[in-house]
C-alpha cells in the first residue's frame, strides 16, 4: 500500500494523526507509530519527523495582485503581433520600439500615452503569455500527407522486412580498374 500513496495523501495522513501521536503515551505512541509505518512505508525516524513536525498549510495561496496589462493593451499587442508577422515574443519585444512609432506614423495605429507606454514595457515573457490565446486560436493543423496510388497498391519492403543477408555475411563485387565486373564473391565470416 504504501508505493500506491502519493506524497500529498501521506501528507494529509500525518496531519490527521498528529495531534493523537502528541498526546500519547509511551505504549499508546509506539503503537500509533508502527501504524503509520505500516499505512505510509516511511522508515521509522522519517515517520518520528513527519509526526512531530509542525502542520503545513496544504492549501495553495493565489494572488489577487490585479493585472498590469489591460485589454486594451492586450488588442494594440495582437495588431503588433500581426502587423510583424507574428512573431515569437522575444523577437516582437525587440521589435517594438521600431514597429510601434513606425505603424503610429503611418496611421495604422492609434493609442493614447498610458497604453503605448504599457505595450513598450511588456517583457518577452508577458508578451507570449498575452499573445497564447491568439496564436493558438490561429495555430493550424498540418493536414495527413497524402499517399500516391502506387504506394498504396504495390506492397514496399520495409528497413525490417529485409532479413537477409543474414548477419556476419559479407558480399561484394569484383571490378577492374577499367570498370568491368569480373566476377562476385560471397562469404561468411
Amino acid at each position: 500500500m504504501a508505493s500506491k500513496m502519493t506524497h500529498t495523501i501521506r501528507a494529509e495522513l500525518a496531519n490527521a494523526v498528529r495531534r493523537r501521536y502528541r498526546s500519547a503515551t509511551g505504549k499508546q505512541e509506539r503503537r500509533i507509530l508502527d501504524e503509520f509505518i505500516a499505512t505510509t512505508g516511511y522508515h521509522e525516524k522519517s515517520a518520528i519527523r513527519a509526526l512531530n513536525a509542525t502542520p503545513k498549510v496544504t492549501a495553495r495561496q493565489t494572488r489577487n495582485r490585479p493585472s498590469l496589462y489591460d485589454e486594451a493593451a492586450r488588442t494594440a499587442l495582437i495588431v503588433l503581433w500581426e502587423a510583424s508577422d507574428r512573431v515569437c515574443g522575444k523577437r516582437l519585444r525587440a521589435l517594438l520600439p521600431i514597429l510601434l512609432p513606425a505603424l503610429e506614423r503611418h496611421g495604422h495605429l492609434r493609442l493614447n500615452e498610458p497604453i503605448r507606454s504599457k505595450v513598450l514595457a511588456m517583457s518577452a515573457a508577458t508578451i507570449d503569455r498575452a499573445l497564447r490565446t491568439p496564436r493558438n486560436a490561429t495555430r493550424q493543423r498540418k493536414p495527413r500527407p497524402a499517399v500516391p496510388e502506387p504506394r498504396r497498391r504495390v506492397r514496399m519492403r520495409t528497413f525490417a522486412d529485409w532479413n537477409e543477408p543474414l548477419p556476419g555475411c559479407m558480399e561484394m563485387d569484383l571490378v577492374a580498374p577499367a570498370g568491368m565486373l569480373i566476377g562476385e564473391a560471397t562469404s561468411i565470416v
